[in-house]
């Protein structure tokens, strides 16, 4: 997701999901009234065909795909809301992150999406490359990005920092979201794949978000560092906070929020269609823009 200043996104991880239970309408309206910049959610579709925000592919060791949403609702400590509810709540007060987690449903959730929000405010984003390439095949204007988890890269495989940015044109996505171990802000003693994620997105113009990042330091590291473009937290409030704090800061100082970690480094590290033209000051409440 763009930017609206050179800070990174806010996006909340299936809602305030400290403050209510995940992927509930309650988690996803207090992480709107927190002031989050997006919220990220998980969908997939029952035996009935009915498009459920849900993260696990099953309920009580049984497949989601072999029971009704009735049956669901029925094993469920907290109810599982339908995927049009979600979207009725967040269309016009906030953009969302739809983490599509199975092929075979793309159709449905991109008609259900487009129907209530623009371009600008809808991000697609799977582990599966055939859902990203489906989509795009779809909907050629859909913004879309790769997720990537630390089981994804191998340490010892050659030009790993360039294999995500490789998988993701491959399918069409724009964007990567990678978990934090991965694009780390402080190298690390050992070598891991994706240490140099960062470095690599900046050097492409590449728009990277990190998840799930979560506590007062890795916040304050991730949302201080120009080169990410969102972090996924459970504690959007936290993180609103934080992100507050350094504008604040910067604008007191009289100093601009540097694009990355190394003076050497370039300041403007983005194209133009990425980040938009200006890059005004970001207020507690922003309308965050899908990059292209």
């Amino acid at each position: 997701m763009t930017r609206r200043s050179s800070l990174p996104l806010v996006i909340a991880h299936r809602g305030a999901s400290r403050e209510a239970p995940e992927n509930t309408p309650a988690a996803f309206e207090a992480a709107i009234a927190i002031g989050a910049d997006a919220v990220e959610l998980d969908v997939r579709r029952t035996a009935d065909g009915v498009l459920v925000v849900h993260h696990n592919a099953s309920r009580r060791g049984v497949p989601l795909g072999m029971l009704t949403y009735a049956s669901l609702v029925r094993l469920s400590r907290h109810e599982p809301p339908r995927f049009d509810t979600v979207l009725d709540l967040c269309a016009g007060r906030i953009a969302v992150d739809i983490e599509v987690k199975e092929p075979g449903i793309e159709p449905a959730v991109i008609e259900e999406a487009s129907r209530r929000f623009p371009r600008d405010r809808l991000l697609y984003t799977s582990f599966e490359e055939s859902v990203i390439s489906t989509i795009k095949r779809l909907d050629p204007d859909a913004r879309c990005g790769l997720l990537l988890g630390p089981g994804r890269l191998r340490s010892r495989a050659p030009r790993y920092e360039g294999l995500p940015f490789d998988l993701a044109e491959r399918c069409g996505a724009e964007l990567l979201a990678v978990h934090q171990w991965l694009a780390p802000v402080r190298r690390r003693r050992r070598r891991v794949a994706g240490t140099d994620l960062l470095a690599e997105a900046q050097a492409r113009g590449f728009p990277l978000m990190v998840w799930t990042v979560d506590g007062p330091q890795r916040l304050h590291a991730y949302l201080a560092d120009g080169r990410v473009t969102g972090i996924i937290t459970d504690l959007p409030g936290l993180a609103v906070e934080t992100r507050r704090e350094l504008l604040s800061g910067a604008s007191r100082e009289g100093i601009a929020i540097r694009k990355g970690r190394r003076s050497g480094e370039h300041d403007d590290f983005m194209p133009a269609h990425v980040t938009g033209p200006t890059r005004p000051a970001l207020d507690s409440r922003v309308r965050p823009v899908i990059p292209r």
